[in-house]
């Protein structure tokens, strides 16, 4: 892997990144696990630094509570949205399919804290005045407003909020401790946002994204989209649950790996072919999946080769429109498929 580290040495030396945590680990063998640099320029990365895994959160928490609660008979994949919020109704012809498959018509992003204020409920109201941009099944357009949506139907259907519930029932029975919607600031990389409440403050153990830093406000709920914490480790050891088993059934899984959206583009939880929002570089296989997070964090993984890799930076402390680590990650993911 010496040519994929030098591409991260090169990307932190270039300012794309102050530092960075890598684990790749092929079927229970972890090939390699380094920590690069520093979190903020000063502070040296360690393999337990916390990084804001961003959209991350999407699969990880909300599209694993869901896929479980499904397993568990408590909830249907093609139950109406309507069912759950009857407000909702420019989405009465949507699912909870299309929320996870961002097949929904809702728009990519608002800021929900401008129009209706702090917390979940706020967020929701705000969203369910918005037009559709396209029949549901019909558009793909990948909108964290899905899976804001989606952390409330998990509240309806569990009377509990989703970081209890995928902390209980998703990251407890895999040992995945180092997941947190609760981190310890001291153990986090920083990163600087330029939007939500308070823009431009240094964020430690404080979830960057805008809406979900407003959900999180009142204390009482957490958001879908944004908003978990975790280690390189802990983020590739849920990619392995998911790609040789122990998270999920059969079924479920192959629904994880494979496009469910249409127009393709989707799994039930990650990009994958021919969605250029895929991670993965130009040379993992055709079948490799895998979801990216705005802070400079991204998880793949390739059934071909039966690897798992996480990247995770805090590319959002030096340079928030990220030019330069963007093509830096798709070189990595280059390096790292070559030395496979």
């Amino acid at each position: 892997m010496e040519r994929a580290r030098a591409v991260l040495l090169r990307g932190i030396e270039q300012g794309a990144m102050p530092g960075a945590v890598v684990c790749v680990r092929r079927r229970g063998e972890t090939l390699w696990h380094e920590a690069l640099a520093t979190t903020e320029g000063t502070t040296p990365t360690t393999l337990t630094t916390l990084y804001d895994l961003a959209s991350i959160t999407k699969p990880l928490a909300s599209a694993s509570s869901i896929c479980s609660l499904v397993e568990h008979g408590e909830l249907l994949l093609t139950a109406p949205v309507t069912h759950f919020l009857p407000e909702a109704s420019a989405l009465k012809d949507a699912t909870v399919h299309h929320l996870l498959t961002h097949t929904s018509g809702l728009p990519a992003w608002i800021a929900c804290y401008k129009d209706e204020g702090s917390g979940l409920d706020a967020a929701v109201r705000a969203i369910l005045k918005l037009s559709l941009r396209g029949a549901p099944g019909t558009h793909y357009e990948y909108s964290c407003l899905n899976y804001i949506l989606l952390a409330k139907i998990i509240e309806a259907v569990t009377s509990t909020t989703l970081d209890k519930f995928a902390t209980a029932t998703i990251f407890a029975p895999l040992g995945l401790t180092d997941l947190t919607f609760h981190p310890d600031p001291a153990r986090c990389a920083p990163t600087i946002s330029q939007e939500g409440p308070n823009p431009q403050d240094i964020l430690s153990g404080i979830v960057h994204d805008g809406n979900a830093r407003a959900i999180c406000a009142e204390g009482n709920s957490v958001a879908g989209n944004a908003g978990l914490f975790g280690t390189a480790d802990a983020v590739a050891r849920f990619g392995e649950a998911i790609l040789h088993g122990g998270l999920f059934g059969a079924p479920t899984r192959q629904r994880w790996l494979t496009p469910q959206s249409t127009p393709p583009g989707h799994t039930l939880a990650f990009f994958c072919k021919p969605n250029p929002l895929t991670p993965t570089g130009e040379l993992l296989s055709d079948e490799a999946v895998g979801h990216s997070g705005f802070t400079g964090t991204a998880l793949v993984l390739d059934p071909e080769s039966g690897c798992v890799i996480a990247l995770l930076t805090n590319a959002v402390y030096l340079d928030n429109s990220k030019t330069e680590f963007l093509p830096m990650r798709r070189r990595f993911f280059n390096a790292v498929a070559g030395a496979l």
